[in-house]
């Protein structure tokens, strides 16, 4: 792989760990507050068993549906790197800010906005970071490179019940995924943008769209559209890297 790919597939690789953790720790992380009472139960010998409060988690879920209806209105207007920096910071806070009222009020209904809305940036990220990854690379490494990203984001999803799950404090859980949206954010800035722009094409190919190779062998012949009058360039080789 060239440099460019390199550089983009590790700033990728943490998007990826940084959502999945974030995203299904999230999940974990709603569910365990909404059966806090439960816990409770457990460690007082009252039986221990669990009572969620299954009206706020199908809320919260729910919001889903709406990151999603966001997500598709905004994100060819906002861009595809500030669309993942946004979601990854407002869902880092609201989860953190969400894990510490946990701890001081037991009042319903906030807890279920912010859980609500937590979730919801926590999908629109997942979904814009899907689409990104498919547009970063080009045709020849696109598959490979979309199914490392993958993998990564399911070796995150592995760890997140270790992280939200136990017997640490919610105040320390929110802690740690605000870290780790900070981290995912700051990944997610650092990747190319793709916007406007055609498939495999990013904002570092500005000035040449095509590298120029004019060695033999390994070479393959594309044609591009230049979107702008509907005239097609011609052919121009290109080395897979």
């Amino acid at each position: 792989l060239s440099s460019k790919w390199k550089r983009n597939t590790l700033f990728l690789w943490g998007t990826w760990i940084g959502y999945a953790v974030g995203y299904y720790g999230t999940i974990l992380a709603v569910t365990r507050i909404f059966d806090e009472d439960a816990m409770n139960d457990a460690q007082n010998d009252n039986g221990g068993t669990p009572h969620f409060n299954y009206q706020a988690i199908f809320i919260s879920a729910s919001a889903e549906i709406l990151g999603l209806i966001v997500v598709i209105r905004t994100i060819d207007s906002l861009g595809r790197v500030p669309s993942q920096v946004m979601s990854y910071l407002f869902g880092g806070t609201l989860l953190f800010t969400l894990s510490i009222l946990s701890t001081v009020t037991s009042n319903s209904a906030i807890l279920t906005a912010l859980s609500f809305f937590a979730r919801a940036f926590e999908m629109m990220g997942s979904c814009v970071t899907w689409v990104s990854t498919a547009e970063i690379y080009t045709t020849e490494v696109r598959t490979t490179g979309h199914a490392s990203a993958n993998a990564m984001g399911r070796t995150g999803a592995f760890f997140s019940p270790y992280l939200v799950g136990g017997n640490m404090s919610m105040l320390a859980v929110g802690s740690i995924m605000l870290a780790i949206h900070l981290f995912t954010a700051f990944c997610a800035c650092h990747l190319p943008e793709t916007k406007g722009r055609e498939i495999g094409h990013t904002s570092l190919d500005d000035d040449d769209i095509i590298a120029d190779d004019d060695k033999d062998g390994n070479e393959m012949s594309f044609r591009y559209d230049d979107g702008i009058d509907g005239n097609v360039k011609p052919p121009s080789s290109r080395r897979i890297v």
